[in-house]
Formats: structure tokens, C-alpha cells, sequence
């Protein structure tokens, strides 16, 4: 069964949404809903979903607003189904890695068909899930000497010492190689932090997960970065700034940064 939630403002657009996924989804269970975006965080923390129905127009905000904050907490781990009294929100809709965008009144027959795609989407991940867990295994059984990363055809293979930086994107992580080439996997962040090896990567934002043997070098102030040997820049948050100063064994004396 796919847990699911529903964000919506308006009390009756609520009990339709449960009355028709009920009846024509029976995949998928709804676990709770929300009307705005700080009950929503809350939901979404506690519940932890599969999928989230996700109406645009929030009271003090909207579904933007919420994906981002979301993005920035580096747990945009689940399916989206937008819906929306509006048609002119899709292009926008569809940069977060939507799998539908059903407009109101809600047609029983679009809302069968995005679900079964969500619920298809789901368990494709969950499979990917299973490898991820054979991959650790591997990752112990070689030594660390490779990760493998789950892509749209697969799972690719690298030497560690390769990945120079691991940028997140949303539900997805961009992997940067010492070879200029980078790959889109199809985890967050957080959980391609638990392939790499240790020590050897460090967290230094919410966004950038670092192979500290190509760091170049650290820049400090109130904005506080660091230079990587392939020419990039990578924050460091206010949060991450402690382990990353621990790691160099000292202090920063030029004040601190905003994130």
C-alpha cells in the first residue's frame, strides 16, 4: 500500500480527493492532509509519504513555496500529483519532477490514470531501494573501493576517489568526477551520503557533499567558502561549518555566515 497525503485549503476539496481515491485507488491510502505550508512540513515529517496530492494555491503560500522549503531540509524523497484550479502553473509544475497536473474539478478518470503512474513510479523506486541496499553491502565487501549509483538505465560503477562533489537536486544528486564528466542518480542526497565512504566525504551544506582530498582551498568571512581543485565554489553553512573546521583543526575568526 503507498502512504499518501493530501495538501489542500479548501475543507470540501478534501473530503472529495478522500472519497475518490478510496473508490478508484485502491493502492494507495491516504494518511492525513494539510492547508498550509507549515502544517505540511509537520505531515510530511511525521508521515514520511510515498505521495503527496499537492494543490498550488495554499492559505500564505503556495506548493512552490513548500517544495522548497522541503528541497532546503534535503528531504524531497516522494512522488508529486499536482492539482490546481489554474492551467497556467504546468511548465513550472512539471521542473519538480511532477508526475501529473490534474485540474479542478477533478476528472475520476485523469486522477486513476496520474495515480497508477505515481504508484508505478513508486515501486520502481522501491526495487531501486533493494539495489541500494546490495550496493552497501559491496561498497563493505571491496574495500570501498567503488560506489554505484542508481541511473535511469541502471546502476553505474565508479572509484570513489573520482567524485570530486555531490550536488543535491531535488529528489535527484548530481555526482561531479575528477574526469570533468558528472551524473544525475536518481537518490537525494541524504541517501547517496550513506554510499560514499567515510572518512574521506564531508557535508558542508544542505546542497554539497565534498571529496575533501580535492579541496584547494577554504576562504573565510561572514560568507565563507571553499575552492575545489576543478575550479568550482562551495558554500559552507553556518550549520556544516563546525564539522568542516573541525576537520581543518581550527577556528574561523572572520565572523559567520548567513546560509
Amino acid at each position: 500500500m503507498i502512504r499518501a497525503i493530501h495538501i489542500e485549503d479548501e475543507p470540501r476539496n478534501i473530503e472529495l480527493l478522500e472519497t475518490l481515491v478510496n473508490t478508484n485507488c485502491p493502492e494507495v491510502r491516504l494518511e492525513g492532509h494539510a492547508s498550509n505550508i507549515k502544517d505540511a512540513l509537520v505531515l510530511i515529517s511525521n508521515k514520511k509519504p510515498q505521495l503527496v496530492y499537492l494543490d498550488i494555491e495554499l492559505n500564505q503560500g503556495n506548493a512552490f513555496e513548500l517544495l522548497e522549503k522541503i528541497k532546503e531540509l534535503g528531504t524531497f524523497d516522494f512522488t508529486v500529483i499536482f492539482i490546481t484550479a489554474f492551467n497556467n502553473y504546468a511548465v513550472k509544475a512539471f521542473r519538480y519532477n511532477a508526475v501529473d497536473y490534474l485540474l479542478k474539478p477533478i476528472s475520476i478518470e485523469e486522477l486513476k490514470e496520474a495515480t497508477s503512474r505515481a504508484v508505478e513510479k513508486i515501486k520502481k523506486i522501491q526495487g531501486n531501494e533493494n539495489i541500494l541496499d546490495a550496493i552497501k553491502q559491496l561498497k563493505i565487501n571491496t574495500g570501498q573501493q567503488k560506489v554505484g549509483f542508481p541511473v535511469s538505465h541502471g546502476v553505474l560503477f565508479v572509484h570513489a576517489d573520482e567524485i570530486v562533489r555531490c550536488e543535491a537536486k531535488g529528489a535527484y544528486t548530481c555526482i561531479y568526477l575528477s574526469n570533468g564528466k558528472n551524473i544525475l542518480t536518481q537518490k537525494n542526497l541524504k541517501q547517496i551520503e550513506r554510499l560514499l565512504p567515510e572518512p574521506g566525504f564531508l557535508r558542508v551544506h544542505n546542497s554539497w557533499t565534498i571529496n575533501t582530498r580535492y579541496l584547494k582551498k577554504y576562504y573565510r568571512g561572514k560568507n565563507s567558502y571553499m575552492e575545489m581543485e576543478d575550479g568550482s565554489t562551495i558554500p559552507v553553512s553556518l550549520r556544516k561549518k563546525g564539522n568542516f573546521l573541525d576537520l581543518l583543526n581550527e577556528d574561523d575568526k572572520d565572523g559567520t555566515e548567513q546560509e
